[in-house]
């Protein structure tokens, strides 16, 4: 018995129209034309996906593209999105309240120990009230000493 093996077939590749080079020229183009208003943030990651190429090809090859982007990003501060602008927003505001709360933390172990420290003095307070009402309270023998019988 032969045994068959069944290969799945290969996908055709993609023939580039273009060079590599230009390919990475324009999507350049693209990605830092002011008076083409882009839904892409200058990102290596962007360009290599315009342009049809991978990092590695960039990052070995042309690094000299790879720096243009890196310029770009920078001087368009960084390429901050919205939201990464309201993230930072909101990692400074929690820092602020992380301060905050360890100040509330502080200040409730300051007013705990006062108001212990308060409990004690009220208790210590009560025991004495106790003791000065037994001295003073008449006891059998006094109220007949009092009352004239010995």
């Amino acid at each position: 018995m032969v045994a068959k093996t069944v290969t799945k077939p290969r996908r055709p590749r993609k023939i580039a129209a273009k060079p590599v080079q230009q390919r990475l020229a324009q999507a350049l183009a693209t990605l830092t034309d002011p008076s083409v208003p882009s839904p892409h943030r200058p990102t290596i990651a962007t360009l290599c996906r315009l342009a049809d190429v991978s990092r590695n090809t960039l990052y070995r090859y042309y690094p000299d593209i790879a720096e243009r982007v890196r310029r770009v990003r920078r001087r368009h501060g960084g390429g901050r999105s919205a939201r990464e602008h309201v993230i930072k927003g909101l990692r400074s505001e929690v820092a602020e309240l992380r301060g905050q709360l360890a100040k509330l933390a502080t200040l409730a172990d300051h007013y705990f120990a006062a108001a212990e420290e308060q409990r004690a003095l009220v208790a210590h307070r009560d025991r004495e009230l106790a003791a000065l009402k037994r001295e003073s309270s008449p006891t059998p023998l006094r109220r007949a000493a009092l009352a004239g019988n010995p």
